[in-house]
């Protein structure tokens, strides 16, 4: 295989692509209280996100043969084969009594997540596995000149999505043991205790923390108030000093309040509590024994463990080989067989919601006579809020539930800028970047993947991170990378409801397993692992 050329992320080395925490506020936001608009964008429902993708199911229906004795393995071999009438539907495949289609299939089978095996020579399409972990083998009769029709029609099912295949939160909540699950993300903060059902956060913040000139810290939503942030240096737990390059500062009293918070709003005692720290792919591992030193030393937690994103959205979306493409403030493609990630294959950018926002603003500027900069973190607050209230048909974005201040813009009319501002991901150069395409960089992922994984990874790519929710994004993603292959490769792209909250449902899973407090690393234990962890890749 000839080796696909790397995507490098040195072009992002420009102020633009920089996050500016201290940047000034406009005039007129200068004393303005963001924290109702924090409450709104840090809300946490159980309501199921209403979906813009539709499922691409190709039908079919029509005479097939299948063995007259299903329980007989050797009916394959001795031909004894019986006629059946058969119909694709809804991501299931029935079959009736009658020679037609009817209101009443006498039998069916779930095709959603199974593998489709196709022997044209032999005019056989066999189905297995899938939630009910089925097996049937089907005969197209001959003449089979509607064999490729029928294999495509069951592989369109066979990629369908269903809600009750991912991970669904269950509320009210019910503790299941004495575990903290903390994620830490590049702009928010995510933390529960483990409970029974999985459930979503129970204490959900932004990820950043005000250090006053009184030496004292404010984190979360009240660093942002005005008389906290205009009197001292705004920094996030984790900093990236050049996020091309992947190079961070760990501010560790700024982390450690924000643990703190955690641990006040869940009311637990960390010495009674083991504890499951999440953490983006990208954060390099001399700051992983760092982090554990605060988690054991400095909180006491009886054990600790920490895992990175990328899997954890898979247990989100219940199961093990895919490709995650989790975008937010940076792009993660991270192709996982069984499991183990492909190292090699995984693409890491500083790529996404920030160039949205930054193109958003330019059409806001053009469209609105706005007094607004949004620069600082309070602005940029704003415009993502006018980013996730902006669907298809919404032209116009009201502040007034947030107090706006008299001399503030309390209303954005939005026109074409709500899908010229993300059609950079796709088109990259509308954001003068001389980089790959979303869906390019997600097919040389799975080209730098191991061969025999690659149909199997196109079929299963997941989306995560605040920016998937973007409506059409699924659909036009799996568009334009099906143009990248053969027509008869299957591509599928995956969205759970649930998807903004898929690292943290993962990690409740993996918290909940038998084996999660045997892996904590304990007071007594991380001295030695502290040195496994320096001469091996987290």
């Amino acid at each position: 295989m000839a080796a696909a050329e790397r995507s490098s992320p040195a072009q992002f080395v420009k102020e633009e692509y920089i996050e500016k925490l201290n940047a000034e506020d406009s005039p007129v936001c200068t004393n303005w209280d963001p924290r109702l608009l924090i409450d709104k964008l840090y809300e946490v429902s159980y309501n199921p996100r209403i979906e813009s993708k539709i499922n691409r199911f190709t039908n079919m229906e029509g005479h097939l043969e299948v063995p007259v004795n299903e329980n007989d393995i050797i009916a394959e071999l001795q031909k004894k084969w019986v006629k059946k009438y058969f119909r694709t539907k809804e991501g299931r495949l029935q079959w009736f009594a009658t020679h037609f289609a009817n209101d009443s299939p006498v039998g069916e089978v779930l095709l959603s997540g199974c593998d489709i095996e196709a022997k044209k020579d032999e005019g056989l399409l066999i189905i297995h596995g899938g939630k009910a972990n089925v097996r049937m083998i089907l005969k197209v009769p001959v003449p089979n000149n509607v064999f490729d029709k029928w294999r495509k029609a069951l592989n369109s099912h066979a990629g369908s999505s269903y809600m009750d295949a991912f991970m669904q939160p269950i509320s009210p909540i019910a503790p299941l043991s004495r575990v903290i699950i903390i994620e830490l993300g590049s702009c928010s903060i995510r933390a529960g205790v483990l409970t029974k059902e999985p459930s979503l956060p129970q204490c959900f913040f932004p990820s950043i923390a005000v250090k006053k000139d009184d030496k004292s810290v404010v984190v979360g939503k009240a660093a942002l108030a005005p008389e906290n942030r205009h009197n001292g240096e705004l920094v996030r737990p984790i900093q990236p000093t050049d996020p091309a390059f992947e190079r961070f500062i760990l501010h560790e009293e700024v982390l450690k309040a924000c643990i703190q918070k955690c641990i006040d709003q869940l009311h637990v005692d960390p010495a009674k509590y083991l504890t499951l720290l999440t953490i983006p792919q990208s954060i390099p591992t001399v700051l992983i024994g760092d982090i554990l030193k605060i988690l054991l030393n400095g909180f006491d937690f009886q054990g600790a463990a920490i895992s990175t994103h990328p899997s954890l959205i898979l247990h989100a979306y219940d199961v093990t080989t895919g490709v995650v493409v989790d975008i937010g403030d940076r792009l993660n493609i991270i192709p996982v067989v069984d499991g183990y990630v492909v190292e090699n294959a995984v693409i890491s950018l500083p790529y996404g919601a920030l160039q949205i926002a930054n193109a958003l603003q330019a059409k806001l500027a053009e469209s609105n006579m706005s007094p607004y900069n949004f620069k600082s973190p309070v602005e940029r607050l704003l415009l993502r809020y006018v980013m996730e209230q902006v669907k298809f048909f919404n032209m116009t974005v009201s502040l007034d539930e947030f107090q706006p201040l008299t001399e503030m813009t309390n209303t954005f009319k939005v026109n074409s800028a709500r899908f010229t501002a993300t059609e950079g991901l796709f088109k990259p150069k509308r954001w003068n970047l001389d980089t790959k395409a979303l869906h390019e960089l997600v097919h040389e992922s799975i080209q730098l993947s191991p061969i025999d994984s690659r149909k199997i990874l196109l079929r299963n790519i997941y989306l995560a991170g605040g920016t998937s929710l973007l409506p059409g994004l699924a659909e036009r993603l799996e568009a334009e990378i099906s143009s990248l292959v053969a027509p008869t490769i299957f591509t599928q792209v995956h969205v759970s409801p649930w998807r903004y909250h898929a690292a943290y449902l993962g990690a409740q899973a993996v918290a909940s397993s038998v084996q999660f407090e045997d892996k904590c690393i304990t007071r007594e234990t991380l001295q030695p692992f502290l040195i496994k962890l320096q001469k091996s890749t987290f």
